[in-house]
Formats: structure tokens, C-alpha cells, sequence
């Protein structure tokens, strides 16, 4: 090819890539829209457009909402002057994921790299395998689902790759209110989120009341859990297990960072925080780290359980407390049956109930632990409400934490974050005297005792 002809090629190229971006486009949808229904503007959205979507007159919602997504780079943006959600309903719709029907109302297919959904209320999703879910990720990469509120499915949020390395990689759920998704028809097998594939990250969430299963439930190979507030599951408040394609290589790591995390006082089922290791079959090879959380359980049941001879946790300025129930024989952390499998776990400077005092624990590495006294009550804000920031300075929370390892702060990868009750994280106040829990202690007008 002559230099001429180099020139041409490239002009070319760089004209149709041009031409790309101007054709993006706004696709209006509703009362005065262009389309009446959003699966119509799916239909002949390309790559780079923007679905905006209005509510229904006197607010009704879209019923049997099923959008199926293959293309890139769309994004689809609730728009109401009242600042509410839009509301998608499922009601009526057999989410069966036969041929082209999705499995979910909004479901981001192979090609659907980029996409973006914001500001709905997504809910009624069912189907014959009680798995209809709001929305599901399926294979397609760095999807991004932000300030959509997801209940009353089979499961709120699912996600998954096709078995082969960056597929559903980079998923993003921020600032979502995720709860009461099941089905009583499947008992145990249905959860608020089940995820998978390359890599998932939460951040800025509350998670709630799942009616059968797990709050959260991750095959995922990276899991990063930053600035949540998770509580009152049904079973486990968080499940990450193991899955053939994405946990059995090295690295296969979850992050749970800055999250508040509390156990339903009455919980019906499985009674452990947090399980981390296999429920398959297949290994699991990773490090589950725990930084600055703050976790509420007055339950016997393990804190932490290991169930693969490769998983591995690590726990810095964490607050574990029972509610001040008083509880005797607490397991912080659990190996299959022995709970003293002491090279399994490390960390330090953390603060925990009286009851988690025991020869076993003696056992484990943690270094700088602090016990409270029996009975304990914590000076946080409204329990009720899960609202743990600290009223007061409490000399035993405040400054006491340790700076973390590189190699921890490595693992997180970002800014260590806290939840706001707005719905949203906020990155955490650095003095560089860190205080241990979910909250770094601020004093002033905006926190005042209850």
C-alpha cells in the first residue's frame, strides 16, 4: 500500500469512527417520548445511546417489562421530576430464559460490554425455576447498576460468565437498596444476589431480608464488598463460595471493606456471618480480607468459616460485637470443624465481645485484640436503625487501630470507604490515627447522642 493509500485508510478510519459518536443518540420513552415501551427502544439502539425513560401517567409502571440487551455501551436512565424511581414490573411475565426471552427484566447479554441502568425500582420478576431475577448480568462486562431499588423477585441481582477468564468482568452495583427477594416455593436457593463470573464490586449499598437464601451469594473469582450496610438475611449475610472456572486459580480473593454488617436477631436459618470457601466441590483458592467493619451478631455460629484447604482470611480494625446479649462461647473463626486452625488467619487491633474469649482463640495470630466486658454496651448512634457511627469518643474504639499492611491496602486497591445512610459510600476521614469499626468517630453538631 502507497503512503497516499496509508493516509486514506486511516482518514477513513478515523471519519467512521467519528461518525460513531455523533450518531449516538437519546431515545425518549414514555408519555410524550418517542416509544411508549423501552423494549421498543431497545429494539434500534445502537452503541453510545441513551435511553430516558419517563414515568407512566399517575405513575404506574411498566408492567412485563423483559429487556434483553446484545448491544455495547448503552445506557438506560430513569428521568422523573418528582425524583422517585420509574418502576418496572415482571408481574404476569415467565422470565424463562428460553431463547431470546431474558431471565430477568433487564438482563445485559454477551456484547453488552459498558451498559449502564440507573434510577429504577425493578420488581416481580418470577419464573418456573425460581430464578427470575430484576436484573442479571450475563457474561457481559463492566456493567454498571447504580441507584436502582430491587425487590419482590426470585433474586434481585444475578450475574455470571461463560466459563472462560474476563467474562462478567468488572460488574459495578453502587448505591442500590437490595432486598426481599426469594421464593418460598425453593427455600435456601434463592438469594438478594447471586453472583459470578471475573469480578464483582459493591459499593455504597444496603442489602436486606433476603425471605430464603443468602444477602449476598458470590462465585465471582474478585469480590469487593466496600461502604455496605448488610443485615437481617435469612441465612448467611454473606456466601462466597466456589466455582470450577473462576475460584480454583490463585487470587481468587474477596474484600469486604467498611461495611456494616448485622445478624437478624431472630435469623431462621444458617447463622454464621460469613462463609468463605466452597458449597460445590471445586476448591478455592484465596484470601477473604476484612478491614474496618463493623459486625453485629449475638449467634454462637462462627463469625468467619473456612470450608477449603486454600481459603484464607485476614482481619484489621474490625468491630465483632453480640448487642450487648452477654453471649457465651462465641467463634470468631471456624476451619471445617476445628476452629483453631491458627496459620489459616491473621491480623490485628481488633475489638470483640467478651464472649469470643476462649482458649481456642488463643490459638489464632491476631494480635493487639481488645475484649469488651460482659454485657458490653457500644455507644453507637440507633442500633434499631443501623446507624453505628460513635456518639461519643470511646477510648477503647478511637485511635485504636493499626495502619494497615502494604500488602492489605494493596488487596483493597481504593480508598477505604463508609456507608452513609443516604444510600451511597463516602470515602473515610484519615487523621492517621484510625479508628476501629465501620465509622471513623467524628465530632460536631452532625453527630449527636441519641
Amino acid at each position: 500500500m502507497t503512503h497516499c493509500g496509508v493516509i486514506q485508510v486511516l482518514v477513513a478510519g478515523m471519519t467512521m469512527g467519528c461518525a460513531a459518536i455523533l450518531s449516538a443518540a437519546d431515545l425518549t420513552v414514555g408519555s410524550g417520548g418517542n416509544y411508549l415501551r423501552i423494549e421498543d427502544a431497545i429494539a434500534v439502539a445502537a452503541a453510545g445511546d441513551v435511553i430516558l425513560v419517563s414515568p407512566q401517567p399517575g405513575d404506574k409502571p411498566y408492567a412485563r417489562t423483559h429487556l434483553a440487551l446484545f448491544q455495547s455501551r448503552i445506557t438506560i436512565r430513569a428521568v422523573n421530576s418528582k425524583g422517585d424511581r420509574v418502576r418496572l414490573e415482571g408481574d404476569g411475565y415467565d422470565y424463562s430464559g428460553q431463547g431470546r426471552i431474558p431471565r430477568a427484566i433487564v438482563q445485559f447479554n454477551k456484547g453488552a460490554d459498558g451498559c449502564v441502568i440507573e434510577g429504577f425500582e425493578l420488581s416481580g420478576a418470577h419464573n418456573t425455576s425460581h430464578n427470575g431475577a430484576g436484573i442479571r448480568i450475563n457474561q457481559a462486562n463492566q456493567v454498571t447498576v447504580r441507584d436502582c431499588v430491587i425487590h419482590r423477585n426470585d433474586m434481585g441481582i444475578m450475574s455470571n460468565g461463560d466459563g472462560t477468564p474476563q467474562t462478567a468482568a468488572d460488574q459495578l452495583i453502587e448505591d442500590c437498596l437490595i432486598h426481599s427477594n426469594g421464593d418460598l416455593t425453593e427455600p435456601g436457593y434463592n438469594h438478594n444476589l447471586y453472583l459470578g463470573g471475573t469480578s464483582v464490586t459493591l459499593r455504597g449499598c444496603e442489602v436486606h431480608s433476603s425471605l430464603t437464601g443468602h444477602n449476598v451469594k458470590s462465585r465471582a473469582h474478585r469480590t469487593v464488598v466496600l461502604g455496605c450496610y448488610v443485615h437481617d438475611s435469612a441465612n448467611r449475610e454473606f456466601d462466597l463460595v466456589d466455582d470450577k472456572a473462576y475460584t480454583t486459580s490463585p487470587g481468587s480473593d474477596a474484600v469486604l471493606a467498611g461495611n456494616v454488617i448485622v445478624k437478624a436477631a431472630k435469623c431462621p436459618g444458617n447463622r454464621a456471618v460469613i462463609h468463605f470457601g466452597q458449597d460445590g466441590g471445586n476448591d478455592h483458592d484465596g484470601m477473604l480480607t476484612m478491614v474496618h467493619n463493623t459486625i453485629v451478631t449475638p449467634f454462637i455460629s462462627p463469625v468467619i468459616h473456612l470450608s477449603s484447604a486454600r481459603a484464607r482470611t485476614r482481619l484489621f480494625n474490625t468491630i465483632v460485637w453480640d448487642g450487648g446479649a452477654g453471649q457465651k462461647g462465641q467463634i470468631l473463626f471456624a476451619a471445617g470443624k476445628d476452629p483453631g486452625k491458627a496459620q489459616l488467619v491473621s491480623g490485628a487491633c481488633n475489638w470483640l465481645s467478651s464472649g469470643f474469649h476462649s482458649p481456642d482463640f488463643e490459638t489464632l495470630p491476631l494480635q493487639h485484640t481488645v475484649f469488651g466486658s460482659h454485657g458490653a454496651i457500644l455507644p453507637f448512634m440507633n442500633v434499631g436503625k443501623g446507624d453505628l457511627r460513635l456518639f461519643r469518643r470511646d477510648p477503647t474504639l478511637v485511635d485504636q487501630g493499626c495502619v494497615l499492611p502494604p500488602e492489605v491496602s494493596q488487596a483493597i486497591g481504593v480508598a477505604i470507604l463508609q456507608y452513609s445512610h443516604t444510600r451511597s459510600a463516602e470515602v473515610r476521614p484519615d487523621d492517621g490515627k484510625p479508628d476501629l469499626g465501620a465509622y471513623e468517630f467524628t465530632a460536631g453538631e452532625n453527630v449527636k447522642q441519641p
